[in-house]
């Protein structure tokens, strides 16, 4: 398969779960199915008890618009990831009044704050630990650099450490992102399976934990990588992919924390056997950070599918609302590689 096609599947797949999750966002699997009449299967109008009310269906929310403006930031400075790429991503994406000021979380807004040179003091200055900075802010936008480092995971774990450190630099959630870029690295490579891209995220997982831990701070939280391989474990251990949702949703957590997000993402690729759209839709449905969980999931499954294997309106609808060139940017991602 053409390697943008890898990319460009990638992106789409993350931008139409994500739009497709602002629907389901904060409720329950079960309040999900008594509101909507059943499970959420495409594009449509967010209720006005949601993040993304008013909003045109096919808007992306905050999820894939920074993982677009990461991407477009990466392509600007020429492949070249450090502290400029990274700050350029935020401020760009900021700037654009669609996403920031309607679904900027608390950890990434006030990390905008600070590079715009205002910074926010947060509310509980003489904690040891700000535990509730181990957000998943750092796996949902990181899927670009692992498509530039196809199979090097390694250089995918550094970079996804520099891209995400204004906004999440803490171990945990370094530890969540490096996981995620290290798998969307593999996924790039024509010989990946889902056993590989697995074990490509778990030891994203380790090594960004390590790594982070000494250039960010130190937090209180579960590992991801072991509760990556227990969502994992939930996967294959359940009879259908309802009931994977549902035992992954209720042991691990589905939520704001990347050591629920990420390794709920992970479950669920297994769960759905690599079927991309039902990946994507199971995220959706599970509850609590649907866009999140299923923007990571899509970052993933989309690129070990390819563009070829997504339904065709993914790509029109998100390009057509978002006023994105999403085959573009693959092809410029693409060119990067060498």
């Amino acid at each position: 398969m053409e390697r943008y096609k890898r990319i460009l599947g990638g992106l789409t797949l993350a931008a139409a779960a994500d739009s497709i999750g602002t629907v389901t966002e904060t409720r329950s699997m079960d309040l999900i199915k008594e509101y909507f009449g059943g499970f959420v299967r495409d594009f449509r109008q967010a209720p006005e008890d949601t993040f993304a009310r008013g909003a045109e269906a096919g808007l992306v929310s905050d999820d894939f618009s920074l993982a677009y403006y990461t991407a477009l930031a990466i392509i600007k400075n020429k492949g070249v990831i450090n502290d400029k790429t990274a700050s350029d991503a935020l401020l760009d994406w900021a700037a654009d009044p669609r996403y920031f000021e309607a679904f900027a979380g608390p950890t990434t807004k006030a990390a905008v704050y600070a590079l715009q040179g205002h910074p926010v003091q947060g509310p509980y200055p003489f904690l040891a630990c700000d535990n509730a900075k181990a957000s998943n802010g750092s796996a949902m936008k990181i899927e670009a650099v692992g498509y530039i480092h196809p199979g090097d995971l390694d250089a995918a774990i550094d970079d996804a450490i520099t891209m995400c450190m204004p906004t999440h630099g803490n171990d945990i959630a370094l530890s969540a992102g490096c996981a995620v870029a290290a798998a969307c690295a593999k996924a790039m490579e024509d010989d990946a399976d889902l056993f590989s891209i697995v074990e490509a995220g778990l030891y994203g997982a380790r090594v960004g934990y390590e790594k982070g831990g000494k250039v960010g701070k130190r937090l209180a939280g579960a590992s991801v990588e072991k509760r990556i391989k227990l969502a994992v474990s939930i996967a294959m251990q359940s009879e259908s992919l309802e009931d994977a949702m549902r035992e992954i949703a209720a042991i691990i957590g589905c939520g704001l924390r990347a050591n629920e997000a990420v390794p709920a993402a992970f479950g669920l690729l297994i769960a759905a056997k690599g079927d991309p759209v039902e990946a994507i839709l199971a995220a959706v449905n599970m509850g609590d950070d649907t866009d999140t969980v299923a923007t990571i999931v899509g970052s993933i499954a989309g690129a070990y599918a390819g563009i070829d294997a997504l339904p065709a309106h993914y790509l029109t609808t998100i390009d057509r609302v978002n006023k994105f060139d999403l085959e573009g940017t693959a092809k410029a991602l693409d060119a990067l590689i060498d």
